[in-house]
C-alpha cells in the first residue's frame, strides 16, 4: 500500500514540476507587466511572444483569486522572486513529497516520520522566501542614506520629486534602484504618486522608508 502511495506521490511531483516549468517559461505575463513593458530598460524591451499553459494558467487563476494567493504574491514581491503563487505552492508540494520520501526511506519506513518530513519539506520554500526578504530589506536600508542624499541634492538643484526619483532609479545599485524604477513606472502608467509610494512601502516594510515617504509627501 505504501509503495503505491509513493508511486502516486512521485508521479504527482513530476506532474507539478512540469507545470512549474511550463508556467515559468511559457506563462502569460500579468497585466501590470504588460503595461510596464514600454518603460523597461532597453535590455528588457525584447519582444517575447508568451504562450500560456492551459493547466498552469488555470491553477494560477484559481490561486491568485484567493486571499491566500494574494498574501503569497505579496511575500514573493517582497523577496523579488519572479514566481507566481501557483508555482510557489507547487514548489512547496514538491519539496514536501521529496523530503517526506527521504525521511520515510531513512526513517525505518515509518509513516509518521514520512509525514513529519512532508511538513518540514513544505516549510523549505517559505524559509527561503523569508531569508530573501530579510537580505533585501537590510540591503535596501543600507542604501537609504545614499538615496536621501541624492534626492536632497536633486531637489536643491531644482528637480521635482519625480525627477529626483528617476535619478535614484538610474544612479544607485539594486535593490533600491529597482524599487524606485518601479515607482516611476507606476506613476507613468497613471497611478498617483501617493499610491505608488504606498505600493513601495508594501514591498519594503521598513520604518525608515515609512519616515522617508512621509517626508517626501510633506515636501510635495
Amino acid at each position: 500500500m505504501m509503495t503505491t502511495v509513493l508511486f502516486i506521490g512521485g508521479g504527482l511531483v513530476f506532474f507539478l514540476l512540469a507545470i512549474g516549468a511550463i508556467a515559468s517559461f511559457m506563462g502569460e505575463r500579468s497585466l501590470v507587466e504588460e503595461r510596464l513593458g514600454p518603460y523597461f530598460e532597453e535590455q528588457e524591451l525584447k519582444e517575447v511572444k508568451d504562450k500560456s499553459s492551459p493547466v498552469g494558467d488555470w491553477l494560477n487563476t484559481r490561486v491568485e483569486k484567493s486571499t491566500y494567493g494574494g498574501r503569497i504574491a505579496r511575500e514573493l514581491a517582497r523577496a523579488d522572486l519572479k514566481l507566481k503563487p501557483a508555482e510557489y505552492i507547487s514548489l512547496m508540494v514538491i519539496f514536501g513529497f521529496g523530503v517526506g520520501f527521504v525521511a520515510w526511506f531513512f526513517g525505518g519506513q515509518s509513516v509518521i516520520v514520512g509525514l513529519l518530513g512532508v511538513g518540514v519539506g513544505m516549510l523549505i520554500p517559505r524559509i527561503y522566501v523569508k531569508q530573501q526578504q530579510s537580505k533585501r530589506l537590510i540591503k535596501f536600508g543600507e542604501q537609504l542614506p545614499d538615496m536621501l542624499g541624492l534626492m536632497v541634492n536633486g531637489l536643491r538643484a531644482g528637480f521635482s520629486v519625480m525627477q529626483a526619483m528617476e535619478a535614484v532609479s538610474k544612479e544607485l545599485p539594486p535593490p533600491i534602484s529597482d524599487e524606485f524604477r518601479r515607482v516611476v513606472q507606476e506613476i507613468q502608467i497613471g497611478l498617483n504618486i501617493d499610491r505608488a509610494l504606498e505600493n513601495l512601502y508594501r514591498r519594503i516594510p521598513s520604518e525608515d522608508l515609512d519616515l522617508t515617504i512621509t517626508a517626501m509627501n510633506v515636501q510635495r
